[in-house]
This record gives structure tokens, sequence and C-alpha cells, in this order.
């Protein structure tokens, strides 16, 4: 038999190399929780238990369905937050409570664009029945297709469009609360690709809606103010800073400053 050319050889034991690297060995019992409205979660957790496959499915969003490699990571002595990749961040999808005194270990799972977490039952009945053949089966397949690593790249303009949501929403209420409209404008070049991945923005340059808003709701006497102060532009520079300029309201937020809602309270207070 002649031997397989050595561009071909190579190329079969990077294909094996590759074939191991995804081999994971789980553990022989998988856990399934299920919540309301169908939603259920199963976490399958390497033999290591320094890893887990979690699945969630059951709910309007992309990553349902999607078996995600996902890391162990202990915080304190009570809790643990598996995390993967989600939109270019790392992103805790499953988290494990421990109380004592509760009954034990409670489960939640952070869905994404979601603030708070969907408490989880464990299943006794399905995690019996489970297969874990066919996760692992159904992971090797969508990491071939490469569904995890899009899953994981981040997307600029979904997330700029979330965050356009929230800030028209602050604005709207800020509106409805002065009876004058309220508009924040964003210079978006300012915030590069980290600043949108790892903060909220509408946190950041929804504050002068937001304290428009509160102030009109509690003090009605600063409703003729406010319709003065109803344009914003915001954009982060590198300190924090504020004021009318051409008639709107010119602020300049920076991550790190501390007290950003009472300085702009202040500044409103004072127009």
């Amino acid at each position: 038999m002649r031997p397989l050319p050595r561009s071909l050889t190579l190329a079969f034991v990077g294909s094996l190399a590759a074939m191991a690297s995804h081999a994971i060995e789980l553990a022989k019992y998988p856990q399934v929780f299920v919540a309301p409205q169908g939603v259920e979660v199963v976490l399958a957790p390497t033999a290591d238990g320094k890893q887990a496959l979690v699945r969630v499915s059951g709910i309007n969003d992309p990553i349902d369905q999607v078996v995600f490699l996902s890391t162990r990571e202990p915080q304190g002595s009570a809790r643990e937050v598996y995390t993967t990749r989600i939109d270019g961040r790392s992103y805790g999808l499953l988290h494990k409570q421990s109380h004592t005194y509760r009954g034990g270990d409670h489960y939640a799972v952070y869905l994404p664009g979601k603030r708070d977490g969907v408490a989880l039952a464990f299943s006794d009945d399905k995690s019996k029945a489970f297969k874990l053949a066919d996760l692992q089966a159904s992971y090797e397949r969508q990491l071939k297709q490469g569904t995890q690593e899009k899953l994981g790249r981040f997307d600029r303009n979904k997330r700029l469009a979330g965050a356009q949501a929230e800030l028209a929403k602050m604005d709207l209420d800020a509106s409805a609360s002065c009876g004058t409209p309220v508009k924040t404008t964003v210079d978006w070049a300012s915030i590069d690709d980290e600043k949108l991945q790892s903060l909220s923005i509408p946190s950041f340059c929804g504050v002068v809606a937001s304290e428009i808003d509160s102030l009109c709701r509690n003090t009605p006497q600063f409703k003729p103010t406010a319709a003065g102060l109803g344009q914003v532009q915001c954009h982060f520079g590198p300190r924090l800073k504020i004021r009318v300029e051409n008639q709107q309201v010119v602020f300049s937020t920076e991550k790190d400053a501390p007290n950003q809602e009472e300085f702009v309270r202040q500044f409103l207070r004072n127009q």
C-alpha cells in the first residue's frame, strides 16, 4: 500500500486533534430543571466538575436549544455561576445558590436581555429519563455548524438597538411626567465596543432623562423648568460634566465617576 502524501497525513492528524479537543467526558448523571411557560434547562457537568454542558429550551431567543460548554465559576462559599460566551462577553447563564437553612440548592437561569433570573425547579423524572448521548451529539453537531461561535461574537448593531430602545423608553416616561418632550441623543462614536459590551449605556446616558422624570413627578413646580431642558446630548469623555448650551443639556459622562444621579439632580435643581 502506498503511503499517504505528507499534506494529507497532516490534515488527517489535524482533524483527529480537533475532534479530540471537542471530546468531553461527562459525569454520569445530568440534572434537568423546569420553569413556568415551558422553560427547561439541562445541566450536564463534566467528570472533573470544572465545566458543564448547558442547554436552555422553551424560550423565544436565539440561544434556544443551543448546547453551550460552560465554565463553573465559584463565587464565594455558597454561590456558583456557569458562564459561557454570548454576544462578545462572559455571560452567567445558570446560577446556583446554596442555602443551608432554606432547603438546599436553588437554581436560576438568566436569559439574554432580561434583568431578573427565572427560578428553576429540579425534575427528578426528566433527569432520570434524559439521554446524555443525545445532548453530546447535539453539542458536537452545533459546534461543527459554528452555532456557538456565532452566538459568542459581539453584535454591535444588536447592542446599539437594545440601548436605543431603553433610552427611548426613559425619554417617553420623562415626557409623560413633565408634559413636555424629552429627547436624549447619544454620541455613539464616543462609545467603543468595550464600553458597549461591559456597561449599561442607558444607565449612564439616560440619567438626565431619569432625573428630569423624577423631579417632574415629585416636584410639580419643576415642570416649567423642564420645558427648557428636554433636549439632551450625551457622550463619554474624560470626566463628568454637564452644562446648558444652545438650549440643550450637554452631558459628558465617565464610567468610573461616582454619584452621577446626585450630580445631575443638583444641576437640574439649580436651573
